[in-house]
């Protein structure tokens, strides 16, 4: 693959990473807004991208769209009792919070030199802040590539390999089926095929 190919795909997947971070969070009107004008599913090569386009379209409104997805996500991952579709790693690994898995992965954003928030109060290894993580590591490899620091490159790029076969790609692959399995709107359906064919694309180029 040259230069310019690499990057290409690197810009593709680091904005795929952040997109499926933000769409994963609890829907708010930002969220909307941006999923009706930004353009991006047109550009996801997936069937169900256009499934989720034409679920969004069928809505008279957005905060029609908007009071649907939050109902279906609160129903998931919040009211259930046990979680339909729990949010973090450690529940899927070891069967409870703030496990081994998670203070792995939180060792995994200190060698990046990043430090959560102080006001953020969940677990480090919540879905959102895994795939925005993988997004964080894909920017820091662009710009290691554009600079020509070669160590940075090779840290981010092992990063993302440890992110995605020690902890992301088998979460990310169990939520994504309790996602489908247990989602009521084709939204979350569709977000559910989404994340498993992006997710096991990404496992097929780490393992090389």
């Amino acid at each position: 693959m040259n230069l310019s190919s690499r990057l290409e795909r690197l810009n593709s997947d680091m904005i795929v990473f952040s997109w499926l971070s933000k769409i994963l969070d609890y829907p708010g009107e930002e969220l909307i807004e941006s999923l009706l004008s930004d353009g991006l599913l047109e550009n996801l090569d997936s069937p169900e991208a256009g499934e989720l386009e034409k679920y969004m379209r069928s809505f008279t409104s957005p905060d029609e769209l908007l009071l649907e997805l939050q109902k279906d996500y609160t129903r998931l991952c919040f009211v259930s009792k046990p979680r339909l579709v729990p949010l973090f790693e450690s529940v899927y690994k070891e069967g409870k919070l703030y496990q081994d898995s998670t203070f792995d992965i939180a060792r995994l954003y200190d060698e990046a030199g990043l430090r959560l928030d102080e006001e953020f109060k969940l677990p480090p290894d919540h879905i959102t802040i895994e795939l925005e993580f993988m997004s964080y590591l894909i920017y820091q490899e662009i710009e290691a590539i554009s600079s020509g620091n070669k160590e940075n490159e090779e840290l981010a790029v092992r990063l993302q390999k440890e992110t995605i076969m020690n902890h992301l790609g088998d979460f990310g692959l169990q939520f994504a089926d309790k996602l489908y399995e247990h989602a009521h709107t084709p939204f979350f359906k569709s977000v559910a095929g989404i994340l498993r064919e992006f997710l096991e694309s990404e496992m097929e180029h780490y393992s090389n």
